[in-house]
């Protein structure tokens, strides 16, 4: 069965398309009475607006790109969750692209929305990108704001970010101020804004105690739980085994907690572990986990925001944010640092 158009319910109803068209709208030109028998017969007949011939009109699809390199972390999750709410309630649909740190992946995904007429994309981009991925979409004025990582040199973008360096100094100067001289940087790579602030951050820590860096004391993965898990082995195994692990976020950290327990010892008491990222189930693991928070919800309330203002105001500046980290202390870290046998 063929679905109902516009103009066959202005017909029934004995309106003009024209006047119909605004009533779905909900513009204040049309009497609430005559929008109300619209809704009702737009209902009965199970009408569906037209998105393409919407989109002829507005000069608008109502689609935004999200892309992130791992979805299934709690911290993206979380942000994600956060940006379909703010679009959703704007009328847009959300595409959503996992690159998992693929350049590849991320250029296929924005040759995609160049082909769809997207309106915008809120990215956290693969290590080693550069700007000329964003060409097909910024060829047609497509506006990009990052969150969370950003394209190095890309100041004509709108962008998000967490205070990387801040938090990661935290991080670490609790575990100093705990009594801890040997403590090692799990997670992440070169290459990338987080990775090489939270690198800054630990190593300002160091310097501030009076503790030497040596290239042994970070242990380079992928940002995961298993990665995590296994570069905490490799750890425990020195000898002199570290006392303290500052992780690159909250899944890394995860990571290293079951591994610690794993090797019967107990995180807290025998290796005092900090993550970074925030995330709600930072709470609830056991020991529970001291985290830097990073708002990962409120930084993708305000990715979003900063969008639907850049297709309000095209020309308006770039607004460059950073959020400031906060210390959750949790029984992850412990209290006295213990001495070791």
């Amino acid at each position: 069965m063929a679905r109902p158009t516009q103009r066959q319910i202005a017909a029934e109803l004995g309106l003009s398309p024209a006047t119909v068209s605004l009533a779905l709208r909900g513009s204040p030109m049309i009497a609430e009475e005559t929008r109300a028998l619209v809704r009702d017969a737009v209902a009965r007949a199970g009408y569906v607006p037209n998105a393409a011939a919407a989109s002829l009109r507005t000069g608008r699809s109502r689609i935004v790109g999200v892309s992130f390199h791992n979805i299934a972390h709690q911290f993206f999750a979380e942000m994600l969750i956060a940006i379909e709410e703010v679009l959703a309630g704007n009328g847009a649909a959300v595409f959503i692209n996992n690159h998992g740190d693929d350049p590849e992946s991320f250029a296929r995904f924005v040759d995609t929305l160049a082909a769809y007429g997207a309106d915008g994309l809120i990215a956290s981009p693969p290590l080693h990108t550069t700007t000329a991925a964003l060409d097909p979409i910024r060829k047609r004025g497509v506006p990009v704001v990052y969150a969370s990582r950003w394209i190095t040199g890309d100041s004509q973008a709108d962008r998000v970010l967490n205070d990387d360096r801040a938090a990661m100094h935290q991080a670490t100067r609790r575990l100093i101020d705990l009594g801890h001289r040997h403590i090692v940087l799990i997670g992440g790579r070169p290459g990338v804004n987080t990775a090489d602030d939270r690198l800054a951050g630990f190593l300002a820590a160091l310097s501030e105690a009076g503790l030497a860096w040596q290239e042994a004391l970070w242990l380079q993965t992928s940002p995961r739980l298993l990665e995590g898990a296994a570069a905490t082995a490799q750890v425990l195994a020195r000898d002199p085994r570290p006392t303290g692990i500052v992780c690159f976020n909250d899944l890394v950290a995860f990571g290293a907690l079951n591994a610690v327990r794993k090797a019967g010892l107990e995180p807290g008491a025998d290796v005092a572990i900090v993550g970074i990222g925030g995330t709600q189930e930072a709470a609830a693991y056991h020991p529970a986990l001291t985290t830097a928070l990073d708002n990962p919800a409120k930084l993708g309330w305000r990715a979003a925001e900063l969008l639907i203002a850049r297709l309000d105001e095209p020309n308006a500046p770039p607004r460059h944010e950073v959020f400031a980290p906060k210390l959750v202390i949790r029984e992850s870290c412990g209290g006295v640092r213990r001495p070791m046998g």
